[in-house]
Parts: C-alpha cells; structure tokens; sequence
C-alpha cells in the first residue's frame, strides 16, 4: 500500500504509526509542518505561507498537491482534525482520506464555536474513514453525523515487550511511596492540581517520592512550584525519556497520576497499566473505559487537589487493591492494547479502501 500520511512529525505517535507501516512492508510518505529533529527517510516538510495559527495547514495545500502528484499514494491518512484534517479534506487529490483523531480535535475543538463545529463537519464529510480510540470518541464521531460504518475504534495500544511487568521492584515498608506522572506540562493536563495534591499530602505528613516525566510549556512553572511549596526534595523531573526509560520510570513506581481534563484513550494510561503502576485519573469518560473506582484503579473530579491527595493516600495504604489491580490492567491490556494487534485491524481496514 502506497500511504501518505499528513501530521505532525515531532510528536512520538506519529512516529510509531508511520514506523508500523513502513516496517510492515507499505510505502509510506509523511508530509509535515513540523518536521522531527531526525527524520527518517520518508519524511517531507511541506512548504506554506507564515500565517497565525491553524492558517498555515490550508496554506499548504499546493505543496501537498504537489507531493501527491509526484508520489501517487493510494490512500491519505490525516491525523488531528483542525490541522492535517483541514489540509486533506480542502485537497480535491487527498481521496480516499482517513482521518486519525487524536482525542482533543473532536471532545474539545468543535465545542469552541459555531465556526470550530462546521470546521470539523466539513472534514467529516469528506472522509472516508475515521479511525478513533474509544468508545467516547465513536460516539462523539456519531453525534456529528458521522455513520458508524465509517468509524473503526481501536486503541493505539502499547509494545508489550517494552511495556510489561518483568522485574518490577517491591518497596520496603519503611520507604516512602513512589508516585508518576508521565503527561505533557501544558495547560490541558493541570499538573498544577497535581503539585497542590502533593504539598497537601506533605501537610498531611505523607512522605513519597515522585517524578514528573516529560517537559512542556509549563515545566519552568511547575519547577518554581516545587521550590515555592518546599517540594524539592520531594520530586524529580527527569525530563523527555525513550520508550525503555518509560517503563523502567514505570515499574518502579507504585501509583500513576493523571490530572487531564480530557483524554480519549491515553496512551500514558495504558503503558502505566501495562507496567503495574495504580491508576488515579480524572473521572472522565476516556478513563472509565479502562477504570472501575476502587477496583483497578481509583477516579477523582477534575482540578480537585483535595480529592486526588486522598486517593493517593489511600492507594499508598493499601497494598493488597495494588498488586490485585496489577495482575488485571495487564490482563486487559493483553486483551485490548496490545498495539501490533490493533494496529493490523486498521491495516485492514485501511486495505479495505483501495
């Protein structure tokens, strides 16, 4: 299958989606506005006008139009809807054009205003296929008219063989809590609730050891937080870590955090699960997919500290809902995350067009 793919290069999802097509023997062009530091030998930047914002994707579209005159895909595959789905939907050559949304392009985006809402119709409409990670995101697809017979949902699942179990370590009774958080330090995942959770524990006389993997916009912030709040000693930001680094990061820990506000399904979810660390999330639809309260993992409302320092407490005390919980998010994660897996039913699904 000759596949073009239009998103955004920097990001590890791209990555590993174009990686499985071409590894699995397709030929596959990825055309970007945001080239990677890296690129392989497939990847092209796309020329634009400098314009604000999301102006810039429908700017490109001669460039495009170019690419797919001189590569010829047999399918276009655009990932986030109000960038790269703009950008194949207003290409009369983009057909046949699978859009792969992201989660925020279609819980967030088309709720902004009228104009967001017939922005994201528009693309729609123009789509053959959407492929989408969760039942919430299906749903949210059919309430904007998509029909469900244009719709595959499956998860972008995990490696297994990197996310897993194996050799993770046992704290001894007297050490302090291992606690993770592994989402970006933007606006959307709130880590500032998190930080707050955290200094109320301290409060509380709760000892632990936690580390906010990854970096964003807000890590100056949340740093300055730590050192406002006393919580230096306390929290470790290793910064952007490869796939490996992340498990190791994960198993050694004890209890994952996530304070998003809204997550379709999180792939960070899912490799913490994979890993053996106890969930507490937000209670929000994209995590009650995967989340039972109290059985294998715990919710909290979004943006309440109060909440999250309790659960977390309670998670720190209870030792035998943790190891329990362990051995089920790995059987669910055997049973529908497993990332070769789902990823061959959108190869065929894919197929299924030409």
């Amino acid at each position: 299958m000759r596949l073009l793919v239009l998103a955004s290069a920097d990001v590890i999802h791209t990555r590993r989606w174009c990686g499985w097509f071409a590894a699995n023997g397709h030929e596959v062009l990825l055309a970007t506005l945001e080239p990677s530091s890296d690129p392989p030998e497939y990847e092209r930047t796309l020329s634009s006008i400098p314009a604000p914002g999301f102006l810039r994707y429908p700017l490109a579209v001669k460039s495009l139009n170019d690419l797919l005159r001189s590569f010829g895909p047999e399918l276009v595959n655009a990932h986030y809807l109000p960038g790269y789905g703009v950008l194949g939907a207003i290409s009369r050559r983009a057909r046949p054009l699978v859009l792969t949304a992201w989660g925020s392009d279609l819980l967030l985006n088309p709720r902004r205003s009228p104009l967001h809402l017939s922005r994201a119709r528009f693309v729609l409409r123009r789509c053959s296929l959407i492929t989408a990670d969760s039942p919430v995101l299906s749903s949210v697809l059919q309430e904007l008219g998509v029909a469900p017979g244009k719709i595959i949902e499956e998860p972008m699942g995990i490696d297994p063989e990197v996310f897993n179990q194996a050799g993770r370590g046992q704290r001894m009774s007297d050490q302090p809590v291992r606690i993770v958080s592994t989402r970006r330090h933007e606006p959307l995942y709130d880590l500032g609730t998190l930080l707050e959770a955290l200094r109320l524990l301290r409060n509380d006389g709760q000892e632990f050891s936690a580390a906010f993997a990854g970096s964003g916009s807000l890590t100056g912030h949340l740093r300055a937080g730590c050192r406002r709040n006393g919580l230096e000693q306390w929290i470790e930001f290793p910064g952007e870590l490869d796939s490996v680094a992340l498990a190791e990061l994960l198993r050694w820990s004890e209890i994952y955090l996530s304070t998003s506000h809204s997550d379709s399904t999180s792939v960070s979810l899912l490799e913490a699960m994979a890993c053996g660390a106890f969930p507490v999330v937000t209670d929000i639809p994209g995590n009650r997919v995967w989340i039972e309260h109290g059985v294998n993992g715990m919710l909290f409302p979004p943006g309440d500290s109060r909440a999250l320092a309790d659960c977390i407490g309670r998670s720190a005390e209870n030792t035998q809902l943790r190891a329990e919980s362990a051995d089920r998010n790995w059987q669910k994660i055997r049973q529908r995350a497993v990332w070769d897996n789902n990823m061959r039913r959108v190869e065929e699904a894919f197929q299924g067009l030409i």
